[in-house]
């Protein structure tokens, strides 16, 4: 787990090895602050108690980001020093100690902007691309600009982050317009066509395609390029032969892991709708 963490860092002209670890007031506050208990030893994700935060002023931020990176550097020198082969136990506690903090003071760091994350979302909210997923796309850009942000530049993390949070918000929401451009009609239209009813009993064909209209129903509650989706995994069709997710992704024009993805969601969608329906309202569709 220790050898193998992200332990890169931003360099810094006051970085040494020989320099010692001491606490750093600010931090322990803020810690202290977040916690509730002075030891800090509760732990907090990265998108807990989202916007609740209090936000940073520029000396903390410039601080809590230099402090992050030194506990990285320390960590990086450490793990080097394990790969050796030297005092692997006691090199190992000292380095986890070293990469927890180091975490909890990103976290915080994460946390303390995710304000800037919602507000930017907001300006690009629309039926289609609802609030909860561009805060998740903006909370990774949000992660990744930590990771890469020098403080020694004299600008507050806030004005690096934005730019980067609303391009890449900007550029998803581009992409979702050109992959729902792509949904080829006549696919879908074809999609649609009735597969034959000469199959079977009469029971159990009539049981059959009361379950396929109350399905049908409740693929009406997605978009139109996840009814596409749906319909070709599962040979709802007229072409009876679940697809590949490389067939939708050629012709969506999109990745294979981003058909899957899209799948996992049009099938949590089906899945509250289903909850939706009474339980008589089911049983009476497949036994009626």
């Amino acid at each position: 787990m220790l050898m193998s963490a992200d332990t890169s860092f931003i360099p810094n002209d006051g970085f040494s090895t020989r320099t010692k670890v001491r606490r750093c007031a600010t931090w322990e506050r803020l810690r202290s602050q977040l916690t509730g208990r002075s030891d800090g030893r509760k732990s907090t994700g990265p998108v807990a108690g989202l916007g609740s935060t209090e936000l940073l002023s520029p000396a903390e931020e410039a601080e809590l980001f230099l402090r992050m990176n030194f506990l990285k550097f320390r960590t990086s020198a450490l793990k080097k020093r394990i790969a050796r082969g030297e005092q692997r136990t006691e090199l190992i506690e000292r380095a986890t100690v070293l990469l927890d903090e180091a975490l909890a003071v990103r976290n915080h760091l994460i946390t303390a902007n995710m304000r800037l994350v919602m507000a930017v979302a907001k300006k690009y909210v629309s039926p289609v691309h609802a609030f909860d997923e561009l805060v998740s796309e903006g909370t990774m850009t949000l992660m990744h600009a930590v990771d890469k942000f020098d403080a020694d530049r004299g600008f507050r993390f806030s004005t690096y982050a934005y730019r980067s949070i609303a391009r890449n918000l900007y550029r998803c929401v581009m992409d979702a317009q050109k992959e729902k451009q792509r949904v080829p009609c006549s696919v879908e239209e074809h999609a649609v066509e009735p597969v034959s009813e000469s199959q079977g009993s009469a029971a159990l064909d009539q049981s059959w395609q009361n379950v396929r209209r109350l399905a049908y129903s409740m693929l009406e509650g997605l978009d139109r390029r996840e009814k596409f989706i749906i319909r070709s995994r599962y040979a709802l069709g007229a072409h009876r032969k679940p697809r590949t997710f490389q067939y939708l992704a050629d012709k969506l024009g999109i990745s294979k892991e981003r058909a899957r993805q899209l799948e996992g969601r049009a099938v949590s969608k089906l899945k509250q709708m289903a909850e939706s329906y009474d339980r008589d309202e089911l049983f009476g569709a497949v036994v009626s």
